[in-house]
């Protein structure tokens, strides 16, 4: 099998003939892959693999089963073996940024001029700092777009630096920071996501001499940047392998992915509605039609009886006039009478409308 060796792309049969001619571990070894990733790629690409003591019983002449390959729809893609896994679709995201050379996602060693977000917000946060009248964070951010940077001052110029690297590839990307509520965001496709960077705190449980014990903070070393809502917050903070500064393209990645979840979800809110309203404007157009009919159905019925009562005045008074000629009693009331009459059936007639 020492034709695909060397490749890094290998279709199903080829690696299905592999894991099969060697262990895992020799194989591992042949193909630069890590044992974990080659057992993930055999089983996204359902690889049957050989069952614990297969090789055993091969180095003992001993007869032994070999799963045959199942067939599935795209059977003769080949497959990379170089290609990379992400533990989360805002993992893959990330990696997709970071491959984008406009986007700059190094955080530099040091700024000489700040993003005017950042510079206003620096010079916010040092007057609170510096406030005779002890100024609190929450009141000056009433009244002025202020950065959520909360950290003492041995942390400060590093989170300002972390601040103003994410802003500018936040509006590289085509998107912005807002303040809205008193509050920072990061504003896209239409959507904001909370944001906010502070100096992680730790909790210490001391018991006095009773027993008793109460809570104090205690400020750590370690920056903590924090996303999204209290009651969906993603946060990242400094560890013992990477620093905040590496999360980046993942913090980008995770509020574009969040923005885009609740610009899809509105649209489809929008659309729902929309359709709601449509629906409702149809059924209430079918009733205001099925009313419109009924009351021509009503009116025809009036009309109909309102004709049959003329038809009966008419008769009557014609024969009332006759009756009147016929005994010589038509007088001038009797006459005027009449007329007034035929006047009422005339207004009741309905067919005298229509053909008017």
């Amino acid at each position: 099998m020492t034709y695909a060796m060397k490749k890094t792309q290998l279709t199903r049969q080829e690696l299905y003939d592999l894991v099969w001619d060697q262990p895992i571990s020799m194989l591992t070894r042949t193909l630069n892959i890590e044992s974990k990733r080659l057992r993930e790629i055999c089983a996204d690409h359902n690889i049957p693999l050989p069952k614990n003591g297969y090789w055993s019983q091969i180095r003992f002449d001993k007869d032994v089963v070999k799963i045959p390959l199942p067939r599935i729809e795209n059977n003769f893609a080949e497959i990379d073996l170089n290609s990379k896994t992400f533990r989360t679709e805002y993992h893959r995201r990330a990696y997709d940024l970071e491959q984008q050379k406009d986007l700059r996602f190094k955080v530099p060693e040091s700024i000489s001029t700040y993003h005017p977000i950042v510079k206003s917000s620096k010079k916010l946060i040092e007057n609170i700092e510096g406030s005779k009248d002890k100024f609190k964070f929450w009141q000056v951010s009433q009244e002025k777009d202020i950065l959520p940077i909360h950290t003492d001052s041995m942390l400060r110029a590093r989170a300002l630096r972390f601040m103003d690297t994410l802003i500018r590839v936040v509006e590289a990307m085509g998107h912005k920071i807002a303040f809205k509520h008193n509050v920072c965001h990061v504003e896209m496709f239409g959507q904001l996501t909370e944001i906010n960077l502070r100096q992680k705190e730790f909790r210490i449980r001391i018991k006095d001499e009773t027993g008793w014990s109460s809570n104090s903070w205690q400020k750590s070393n370690k920056l903590e940047f924090q996303a999204g809502p209290s009651f969906k917050q993603k946060k990242w903070i400094d560890g013992d392998r990477r620093e905040l500064e590496e999360f980046l393209p993942e913090i980008i990645a995770w509020i574009e992915i969040d923005c885009k979840y609740w610009h899809d979800l509105r649209a489809e809110q929008a659309i729902a509605e929309n359709k709601r309203i449509l629906a409702q404007q149809k059924l209430e157009e079918i009733k205001k039609q099925k009313e419109l009919e009924q009351a021509k159905v009503n009116q025809l019925f009036i009309d109909a009886e309102n004709w049959n009562r003329s038809q009966v005045v008419e008769r009557y008074l014609s024969e009332m006039e006759n009756k009147a000629i016929l005994e010589n009693l038509l007088n001038t009331n009797l006459e005027n009478y009449i007329v007034w009459a035929r006047k009422v059936i005339n207004r009741l007639n309905p067919l005298n409308d229509k053909f008017d």
